[in-house]
């Protein structure tokens, strides 16, 4: 560290100076105001982090979808949600460090009257509409319309199928409010650099998902909000997908380098449940899901406590520190195309858009226009031959194309109830959890909210449906 010598005579007339200059009592590498842009860029971070995350202390969605097993702790694939109070992990992150750092970018950005205002509030806004959708679809009734108030220790909880239409409401909104240009400067948003046009496809997408979600339990509003997403600008080609751009280096690396590599652990292998479906199929992606052991691919017995040297790992592509952080992707989008047509919302062609999904999705991971028609042309994968209902073609194949969106990979059991997931020894299908357990703080914090909500869903178990999940 250099050493900042300063003339006597400067010292002189600094002391004698009547008009001192406060900069020099601040620090300036720890400055006491956060700007707008900082707050933004910190919640968008950490809430791709979390979505993207494998540590079992808040995302276990890999192992819930049956993507990995583990090796020597089993725990949390055996459905333990309280040792750990992952509930408490997933709450915090969300509502302490995402929504926060939103309303605070909000708050100061209006504040300073920031470039781009218009655009970057209509980017918070859209943020805030989709970490409350995690929040609902995670737990069912949450803390909405009292949350974030400082004064208000014990918020109640909303009804969460209120808090859909509210939020859906607020889509509609927001995605009038995006007409181009430029929002946040390129280097404050790792997700589109800025782009306006391509946060209004995502924010469609999102507008296309949630309605989906009501298909069953809302079909007018599904209907309705699904033919004013499919009228709208979506996300339908790789390069637009919904995710961070990871780095190099720490501590902007992907989550998976971190907890795959750097930690030094060998806590996950592939499942044998879904290992076992990509080797029945053929299935070209397998190869960059996980690598070879002993030359085969190996899945570990689900909810087991599996030898680390005896099954296949994930392989080097989900290792890698940049590997791109996708959580709502065109793939995704053609499969609710695939089921809106199915329901006859307006739109006709299920196979057509089952297709395109999974070739979507096969040359996001590494493949070949060759290997997607090769695979798409099995009986067992060709919509027209494949066996099963509509429901069971579209989940098997949204849940293998999803394997790296794992959140909604997750969701698709619950949605559709026909993915080929197997209980863990001395357990039933039933034990499977449909959701995740209130934080413990929350029963002696706030305990008449929390009693309240326990209520109003049907009890704070991990196998609770939510209001969407009626199959």
């Amino acid at each position: 560290m250099k050493k900042l010598l300063i003339p006597i005579l400067s010292v002189l007339v600094l002391l004698s100076s009547c008009a001192i200059d406060e900069n020099l009592n601040r620090d300036q590498k720890n400055p006491t105001a956060v700007p707008g842009e900082g707050f933004f860029s910190n919640a968008l971070k950490g809430f791709f982090d979390l979505m993207n995350d494998i540590n079992v202390n808040r995302n276990v969605y890999k192992l819930y979808a049956q993507y990995w097993a583990q090796t020597t702790y089993p725990d949390e694939s055996q459905y333990n949600q309280t040792t750990r109070d992952i509930g408490g992990g997933i709450w915090n992150r969300l509502y302490r460090d995402v929504l926060q750092d939103l309303k605070g970018s909000r708050e100061t950005l209006i504040a300073d009257e920031a470039d781009n205002l218009d655009n970057k509030l209509a980017v918070i806004e859209f943020m805030e509409i989709f970490t409350y959708s995690v929040l609902v679809d995670t737990f069912g009734d949450v803390p909405y319309s009292e949350a974030l108030d400082p004064t208000n220790p014990a918020p109640q909880y909303d009804d969460a199928a209120t808090i859909y239409s509210k939020l859906l409401e607020r889509l509609d909104a927001v995605i009038g409010e995006m007409n181009g240009g430029t929002g946040f400067e390129a280097n404050q948003d790792p997700v589109y650099g800025g782009d306006m046009d391509l946060w209004k496809k995502a924010a469609n997408s999102l507008r296309l998902r949630l309605g989906m979600r009501l298909a069953d339990v809302n079909p007018s509003l599904a209907q309705s909000t699904v033919q004013k997403a499919l009228n709208a600008p979506l996300i339908l080609e790789n390069s637009e997908n919904f995710g961070i751009d990871y780095l190099g280096g720490a501590p902007n690396t992907n989550p998976l380098y971190t907890e795959l590599v750097l930690s030094g652990r060998n806590d996950f292998v592939a499942a044998d449940t879904f290992v076992d479906e990509l080797l029945a199929l053929n299935d070209p992606r397998i190869d960059d899901y996980f690598a070879l052991r002993n030359g085969q691919f190996i899945g570990g017995v689900y909810g087991s406590a599996n030898s680390p040297t005896s099954s296949s790992h994930p392989s080097a592509l989900m290792k890698d520190p940049t590997l791109r952080g996708n959580i709502l992707t065109a793939t995704e989008v053609f499969f609710l195309h695939a089921e809106a047509a199915e329901r006859g919302f307006g739109i006709t062609g299920a196979a057509s858009f089952y297709h395109a999904a999974i070739e979507l999705s096969i040359m996001e991971w590494t493949g070949t226009e060759e290997e997607a028609d090769t695979y798409i042309a099995q009986a067992e994968v060709n919509y027209a031959t494949a066996p099963g209902t509509w429901q069971e073609k579209i989940s098997l194949q949204k849940w293998i194309a999803l394997y790296n969106s794992s959140f909604e990979g997750f969701n698709v059991y619950r949605i559709y109830d026909a993915l080929p997931l197997k209980a863990p020894e001395d357990m039933t299908l039933a034990d499977i959890p449909t959701r995740f357990l209130y934080p413990e703080d929350e029963a002696t914090l706030n305990p008449v909210g929390y009693d309240s909500a326990s209520s109003a869903i049907g009890g704070d178990t991990r196998t609770t449906k939510l209001f969407w999940d009626v199959n």
